[in-house]
């Protein structure tokens, strides 16, 4: 209880905190006894001696972790003013640098040697604590590397990332060109060398020479605007909920040339499609002829004649239409396809196809047959329009809007923008672009692929798209 403990006595002493838990045995103390020091006399309030004249030698510095260009770092308990014979001429610690006691050199005749200032057992307790810490923390070890060296690969590096320092290539945006249409669209068709968009009040033409709009042409109604637009028979054709009528623009020179009327007011979705000399409206609702709300009508327009030469009823009511030789294929709420043949003038087939959302663009018709869109199984559904019969569904996401071309078929999904290929009746590319998040219509046509937004339209192109 007199004086503070000491050490415990061997040379096997723990080390705290060093991985493999003693530290490596000194070499055995050949040095003569301290005896001839002045003033170094052995206190009652010293710890007690181990040989090496009753002090309690100061650790040496632990080497850096391999590899490293910077000077070691010197852990000296007591001070800054460690004993210079603790680290070697450059700088580095001699291989016994854990050893817990010192061996201290013979002494050369004819020169005098340096006594080590005394340490008191607190400092020495505090080096072991940091060297405890920096061993665990593995910024120090204590020996130098062996043979062999040890590669240390970036964080962000991964099997088939880019090299250090050098930035990934971006993909290249399949969306080369966004015009502003300066307003909410409605509906559009590619067609007569032109983008044809549907506004609220106009249609809007884009010319994809230059991708800029070269027309915008009012369609002042009563009490309401363009519902939908169509390329054929001549004409562009725009449909008018009130009054009911059917508007024709004359591509060449981008003026009204005819307003068909087509009777009372048109209510619930309008769809417009037109192929050979037969312009289909499509519509529902109740009429001046009382067809009911659950029913819808069919409207046969002859663009020569500039009059309806046919109403139709309808068994359910009609999404959207699509025009082809054989008559109009129009997809109905209840996930049907309905044929209305041209030479009847009535429906001659109905097919259980799909669930339709109601859009405009639900259904389309081209030379590899129907195309129906059914976003409840997110599916697009190809009809062989000779059998009658569906052919394939398609994997698609929920896809809401289609467009045919020669040699794909494009729709807006949940996806992005997909083509499929008719050959194999499967997806072959994807347009995942930000760009495309709010597209609301696509279109096609000479190789050029569109989509509408809210106010504006983005051209694609399709060689950039992903497959």
């Amino acid at each position: 209880m007199g004086g503070r403990r000491g050490p415990p006595d061997g040379h096997d002493r723990p080390l705290r905190g060093l991985p493999g838990g003693r530290a490596r045995p000194s070499p055995p103390d050949t040095t003569p006894p301290d005896d001839d020091r002045p003033g170094q006399q052995a206190s009652g309030d010293d710890p007690p001696g181990d040989g090496s004249g009753g002090v309690v030698r100061p650790l040496r510095p632990l080497r850096v972790l391999p590899g490293g260009g910077p000077p070691p770092l010197r852990v000296i308990p007591g001070g800054a003013q460690g004993p210079p014979e603790l680290a070697d001429g450059d700088g580095h610690a001699p291989e016994h640098a854990l050893a817990t006691t010192v061996t201290r050199p013979r002494p050369v005749p004819g020169t005098r040697r340096r006594t080590a200032p005394r340490r008191r057992w607190p400092a020495a307790v505090l080096a072991v604590v940091l060297l405890a810490g920096l061993a665990v923390t593995g910024r120090v070890v204590a020996g130098r590397p062996g043979t062999g060296t040890a590669s240390t690969v970036p964080a962000t590096s991964a099997p088939g990332s880019s090299p250090p320092g050098s930035a990934a290539p971006a993909r290249p945006s399949p969306v080369v060109a966004t015009i502003g249409t300066g307003g909410f669209s409605y509906d559009m068709v590619a067609g007569a060398g032109a983008l044809w968009v549907v506004k609220s009040a106009e249609v809007t033409r884009i010319d994809p020479g230059t991708d800029s709009v070269t027309a915008r042409i009012p369609v002042a109604a009563t009490a309401s605007g363009p519902a939908a637009v169509a390329v054929g028979a001549g004409a562009v054709w725009v449909p008018v909920a009130v009054p009911a009528a059917l508007w024709a623009i004359n591509p060449r020179t981008n003026k009204v040339t005819a307003r068909i009327p087509l009777g009372g007011p048109l209510r619930g979705p309008i769809s417009v499609s037109a192929a050979g000399d037969t312009v289909w409206v499509a519509c529902c609702g109740e009429t001046a002829a009382g067809f009911p709300a659950s029913t819808g009508r069919l409207l046969r327009v002859d663009p020569h004649h500039r009059r309806v030469v046919a109403d139709i009823p309808l068994p359910a009511s009609p999404a959207a239409v699509a025009a082809d030789a054989t008559g109009a294929w129009v997809a109905t709420a209840n996930g049907q396809v309905l044929l209305v043949s041209r030479k009847r003038n009535r429906v001659v087939a109905g097919i259980d196809a799909g669930g339709p959302l109601g859009f405009s663009q639900t259904i389309a018709a081209g030379a590899s047959g129907v195309w129906l869109a059914d976003p409840f199984d997110e599916q697009i559904v190809r009809i062989d329009p000779k059998t009658r019969r569906v052919m394939a569904r398609i994997p698609a996401g929920a896809v809401t809007t289609l467009a045919v071309t020669g040699e794909a078929v494009w729709g807006l999904s949940s996806m992005g923008l997909v083509r499929v290929d008719p050959a194999h009746d499967r997806v072959v590319a994807v347009a995942s672009d930000p760009d495309l998040r709010g597209a609301r219509f696509v279109a096609a046509g000479a190789g050029v692929v569109w989509t509408a937004g809210w106010s504006s339209v983005s051209r694609v192109d399709p060689d950039l798209m992903t497959p």
